[in-house]
């Protein structure tokens, strides 16, 4: 079996190699990752996980690890930093 990463996030590469598992390959998802119109976190972080592991191609013995880190205020999404001023 062979682990494919759905994510160019160098922290979960990082995360994954720190606990002895490097990837076969890593992958960039396309998805649009704009919440939909009142739509709450946990079923937000779920559509943008699922969405990025099946936008990633695999072979035959090809495992697809996704994964979406989002914060949120109760049910408010805050929306991901775009630069430095943002963080």
């Amino acid at each position: 079996m062979r682990l494919v990463l759905a994510s160019t996030s160098p922290r979960r590469l990082d995360l994954l190699r720190r606990i002895g598992i490097e990837p076969a390959r890593v992958a960039a998802p396309d998805v649009d990752e704009d919440p939909l119109p009142g739509e709450l976190p946990r079923p937000y972080v779920m559509r943008i996980a699922t969405g990025k592991a099946q936008a990633v191609e695999r072979a035959e013995g090809e495992v697809v690890l996704a994964g979406d880190t989002t914060i949120a205020v109760g049910r408010r999404i805050l929306a991901k930093p775009t630069d430095e001023v943002d963080l």
